[in-house]
C-alpha cells in the first residue's frame, strides 16, 4: 500500500484528523488527486456531533447529526437543534459562536460541558 492510502486510511480509521493528514503529506512531499482531497476535507464531516442534556426535572435530551448536517444547520438557523427549555440559564448565542468556531477548526471531543446550579448538566462535543 502506498503512502496516500496509508494516510487516507489513518483518516477513515479516525487514527489521524483531515488537518494532520494534509500536514503529513505536505511533509512526505505526497500529492492528492483533487478527488481524494475532497475525501479528506469532508472525514470530519462525517463524525457526529452530539448534545447531551440531563435535567433536574429527569428530562434527558440525547441529540447526535453528522458534523456537515450541523454546521448546515448552524449557517442557516444560527442555533442547535436543541429545545431552548433545556438550555435556560446559558448564554445561547456566545455557545453559538463559540461551537461554530469549534466545527470550523474541525475540534474533536468537548466544546461545552456545563454543570447549572440547579443540577442539569449539558455536554455538546465531536466524537473522536
Amino acid at each position: 500500500m502506498d503512502e496516500k492510502m496509508r494516510i487516507l486510511k489513518m483518516v477513515e480509521e479516525g487514527t489521524i484528523t483531515a488537518e494532520q493528514a494534509s500536514e503529513l503529506m505536505a511533509a512526505m512531499n505526497v500529492e492528492l488527486p483533487v478527488q481524494q482531497t475532497a475525501i479528506v476535507k469532508n472525514s470530519y464531516d462525517k463524525k457526529m456531533f452530539r448534545v447531551i442534556v440531563d435535567s433536574v426535572s429527569g428530562d434527558k435530551v440525547n441529540i447526535q447529526f453528522p458534523v456537515g448536517a450541523i454546521k448546515k444547520i448552524l449557517r442557516v438557523t444560527g442555533k442547535l437543534p436543541i429545545p431552548e427549555k433545556d438550555l435556560e440559564g446559558i448564554d445561547l448565542s456566545s455557545m453559538m459562536d463559540a461551537i461554530s468556531e469549534c466545527l470550523e477548526d474541525e475540534i474533536e471531543g468537548d466544546f461545552v460541558n456545563v454543570e447549572a446550579a440547579d443540577g442539569t448538566t449539558v455536554r455538546i462535543f465531536v466524537d473522536k
